[in-house]
């Protein structure tokens, strides 16, 4: 990404004073190609001078062998070139970019050519041929590992929409190890682009923050972070985290420590007693938060913003058949940047395997977005600094919270007990998993705002969305889906290039099918038809009921099963217990060892099954404690808790199994139990009985084999322990 994502480099490239690659006019059409235009005796481009002691052999033998399709001479003479552009990214763009032409007009079919030339275009801030040539690469080689620096580029000529397209894709999003940094570094810097700090940070969040850690893409990802932070109006955190930068950037590849010397100049009595409004001007000012972002830890990349770069949007034209994000003509197509929003990018750091050396390249940037508060809670009670949960605690064993909503998080308008304390208390990422498919992520997040917590769209995963995705699986973009839901359904659709249609009669090449109130006859009948003529069907969920403030209602699983009872099909189902959303929200937590919490048995326990995650089961929702004791063994949670408040109890308390605390007893289809102590951990109770039921009802442990559910009655001598089993509802399983 752009130097402006990764911070800048100590000779300031990607700010605004620098136009090396541009033409006299700033807009990409170099007046120089040095020599570029000048004809060999073959009657190719002679390209720029070659230094008599640059040889063929100077190339890595490795790289040289892609070459070998080429005629000698002429793999000689490309090889040389590719040497010039290794020698010269660096110190000068413009030269090496001059050499990358020249060995792609000589071996314009080679993959490894086609990715320098990208890269060296790239370097030198030509957008539109970084795209065409990296695109180029991407045909011939195939691979993901040209994605970010594709997006990013996509930035360069003004287009944030396209780069968080590209990130978000499922191409994107399969990235790993540094590309996934590199990805998630642009993302967040598009996202500050598009006027969403909030994004930017929640997207950079998913990386290690550890200020602890040194070396350049540590340093890059804080100055990143940083540059989020500044973006969001959150200067002194910004300035934390461009210490950080600064400490961890041991190659001396960013300019941290210059932007802290900006931002203490602005920070001074004179500019800092206008409170807000002065704090975004100081943005403006410093124009760090594009420049920056790319290096800091837990936000966004960084983008150099300071609006003296005239790149023309309007030059922005890209082949759509090469377009690596499919776009259809029912996609909303990317709102331009304003002509006087000029995009500058700074050095990007890309690995190019072709010259085995480091590309720095400058990314084109709008203007730094206004400088955005976060989302105040309903309450007026300051919430809770965020903190290391404690340790041994349930929550201390995980990296990531997979949240249901509807009875786990709150219920109706009210949060559960203890919810917002306890989530607002806790310093680890937090992801709503939510099977409900008539709200769009914005609106879900701003629900959970209004209650008092802390929520952003990026921390909400809806089953809409992941039916979404997995339509544009299983349809060409283009294509027309039937809708049965809500608004919020219709766009997840249209987002992923899938047209929506209302009628059988539009023949569409799939039905999907989300809650709505409005759903009647008519629409299901409209589905039934569809499916009939051969139409795929996806559902979002299959939730037979729907908890609200007056009881359990028809959820979209009654409806559903009208439809299946209609046509004999079974649809695709993407929300919880199948995995797709499982799936969509451990890649949006960034980590593999999430703990799923919810209060349904069937859907967010078994949704934990189904893709290998631990799980706690909370009683303020749908499932008893009796619906435990009896859950077949695809819907049995690891650890068990009253409420969102269990999560800070001792893990071995509530995970289930034998407890210290609790001598249990069975004696054929009686389960018997006993205090061990004078002062026993109630919360442990229920794990210990759900153990022994288990091994009941399953033949383990009990020589006679298993028993009849209805025949299974728990007892204990002590009244104390029989009011206990009494009060949770489990003294007979009938």
């Amino acid at each position: 990404m752009n130097d402006r994502d990764r911070g800048q480099d100590k000779r300031g490239r990607g700010r605004g004073s620098d136009n090396r690659g541009r033409g006299p006019d700033g807009r990409g059409r170099p007046s120089d190609r040095r020599g570029s235009d000048r004809r060999g005796p073959e009657g190719r481009p002679a390209g720029p001078p070659l230094p008599d002691d640059v040889v063929a052999s100077d190339l890595d033998q490795e790289v040289r062998r892609d070459l070998l399709t080429l005629d000698k001479a002429n793999a000689d003479r490309v090889a040389r070139h590719l040497v010039m552009v290794a020698q010269l990214l660096d110190s000068d763009p413009e030269l090496a970019l001059a050499h990358a032409r020249a060995a792609r007009e000589r071996a314009s079919r080679v993959g490894l050519v086609r990715e320098t030339a990208g890269i060296a275009a790239y370097n030198a801030g030509e957008w539109q041929e970084a795209l065409t040539e990296l695109r180029a690469a991407r045909r011939i080689n195939g691979g993901t590992s040209l994605l970010p620096l594709i997006a990013d580029a996509e930035r360069g000529l003004g287009r944030p929409e396209r780069a968080i397209e590209i990130a978000r894709s499922e191409e994107g999003r399969s990235l790993t190890g540094d590309e996934a940094t590199e990805m998630r570094i642009v993302e967040a810097g598009a996202r500050i682009d598009a006027g969403e700090p909030a994004k930017a940070l929640v997207t950079l969040q998913a990386e290690d923050l550890a200020p602890g850690r040194t070396g350049t893409m540590a340093a890059r990802l804080f100055y990143a972070y940083a540059s989020a932070l500044l973006a969001a109006d959150r200067r002194d955190d910004a300035v934390t985290w461009y210490m950080n930068a600064a400490a961890a950037d041991v190659d001396d590849a960013t300019d941290a420590e210059f932007r802290l010397m900006e931002l203490s100049e602005d920070m001074s009595p004179d500019t800092t007693s206008d409170g807000n409004a002065s704090a975004v001007e100081d943005v403006d000012v410093v124009g760090a938060i594009d420049e920056t972002e790319g290096a800091s830890g837990n936000g966004v990349g960084a983008a150099s913003i300071d609006g003296s770069g005239d790149k023309d949007s309007g030059d922005s034209s890209v082949d759509a058949s090469g377009d690596d994000v499919a776009e259809s003509e029912t996609t909303s197509v990317p709102a331009e940047v304003p002509p006087t929003s000029s995009t500058e990018s700074s050095d990007e750091k890309a690995a190019s395997s072709s010259t085995a050396s480091t590309a720095t390249a400058q990314v084109a940037q709008p203007p730094a977005p206004a400088a955005q508060p976060a989302t105040p809670a309903a309450s007026s009670a300051p919430s809770p600094e965020p903190q290391a949960p404690p340790q041994g605690s349930l929550v201390d064993h995980y990296e990531a919270l997979l949240l249901d909503l509807d009875g786990t998080v709150f219920a109706g308008k009210e949060p559960t007990h203890g919810a917002r304390e306890t989530l607002d208390a806790l310093d680890l990422p937090q992801i709503f998993v939510t099977n409900n498919a008539s709200r769009r992520p914005s609106e879900v997040a701003a629900h959970l705002n209004s209650m008092g917590f802390s929520a952003t769209e990026d921390q909400v995963v809806t089953s809409a969305q992941s039916a979404a995705r997995l339509l544009s699986e299983h349809v060409e973009p283009g294509s027309r889906a039937l809708v049965l839901g809500t608004d919020g359904l219709a766009q997840e659709v249209r987002e992923v290039g899938v047209g929506v249609a209302r009628s059988a009669d539009d023949r569409p090449a799939a039905v999907i099918q989300g809650f709505s109130p409005d759903t009647n006859w008519s629409t299901l009948s409209e589905a039934a038809l569809a499916i009939r003529a051969g139409a795929l069907w996806i559902a979002t969920n299959t939730d037979a009921t729907l908890p609200s403030e007056r009881g359990l209602l028809v959820g979209n699983g009654s409806l559903v099963a009208a439809v299946a009872n209609a046509t004999g099909a079974e649809p695709l189902v993407a929300g919880k217990p199948a995995a797709p959303l499982m799936a969509d929200a451990m890649k949006r937590s960034g980590v593999t060892n999430s703990l799923v919490v919810g209060d349904r048995l069937d859907t967010d326990i078994q949704g934990a099954h189904s893709v290998g995650l631990d799980s706690a089961l909370v009683l303020t929702g749908v499932s008893t404690p009796k619906d435990l004791l009896l859950a077949p063994p695809e819907q049995r949670p690891s650890h068990v808790i009253d409420d969102l408040t269990g999560l800070l109890d001792d893990e071995e308390t509530v995970r289930i199994g034998e407890q210290p605390d609790w001598d249990v007893e069975v004696s054929g289809a009686t389960i018997t139990v006993s205090a061990t102590g004078e002062e026993p951990a109630h919360e442990a109770l229920l794990p210990a009985l759900a153990h022994a039921a288990w091994a009941l009802l399953d033949g383990r442990d009990v020589e006679a084999g298993p028993v009849d559910p209805s025949d299974v009655a728990i007892t204990s001598d002590d009244p104390d322990v029989r009011s206990q089993i009494d009060k949770l509802g489990v003294g007979d399983l009938r």
